[in-house]
């Protein structure tokens, strides 16, 4: 009787021990393979989250309105035997970096013009959308922003993948006349 008593305390005290030596970086970048995109199955509630989050002036905020990778690779043919891993990567990232770098140039835009997009009002917003070849469907947005007498455009193409939208290229805020 006393072995077994012996033996459960042992384990016991292995199993605090082993548990007590996990040791957390401070500071430590979270793993961008468990990051996930903001679903949206309607356009209007993308646009509006969107210029919620444009409004913010940080470009790394554009990152929940990409597909991540494991979305991507859903959306590919997985069976095609052309079909490789790399190449998902590769768009994720494309369509990721294309995005901060417009986003960059509608905060320097802003900054150079002196204009707060948080102040901005929404005055009106186009739709148009359209097909490609594959029939995916996709959405040329143009929000219409007003700031006392001085109206402002800032357009982006949504794209739409497994029944979600997206922001997807050509990231534009420009000054109407």
């Amino acid at each position: 009787m006393g072995y077994r008593q012996f033996f459960l305390f042992i384990l016991v005290l292995v199993s605090v021990l082993v548990n007590a030596q996990l040791y957390v970086l401070k500071g430590q970048r979270q793993d961008s393979s468990a990051f996930n995109c903001i679903l949206h199955k309607e356009l209007p509630a993308l646009c509006d989250t969107f210029y919620k989050a444009i409004a913010q002036m940080n470009p790394e905020i554009i990152k929940p309105f990409v597909p991540d990778i494991k979305f991507l690779k859903g959306t590919f043919d997985t069976m095609d035997i052309e079909f490789r891993n790399d190449q998902v990567i590769f768009k994720h990232q494309m369509i990721l970096r294309n995005l901060q770098r417009d986003c960059r140039k509608i905060l320097k835009t802003t900054d150079r013009l002196k204009i707060n997009l948080k102040k901005l009002t929404r005055t009106d917003l186009n739709y148009d959308y359209g097909k490609d070849e594959k029939e995916n469907q996709y959405c040329y947005v143009t929000q219409y922003y007003q700031r006392k007498k001085h109206k402002y455009t800032l357009s982006f193409i949504a794209i739409m993948l497994n029944g979600h939208w997206f922001v997807g290229d050509e990231l534009k805020f420009n000054a109407l006349e």
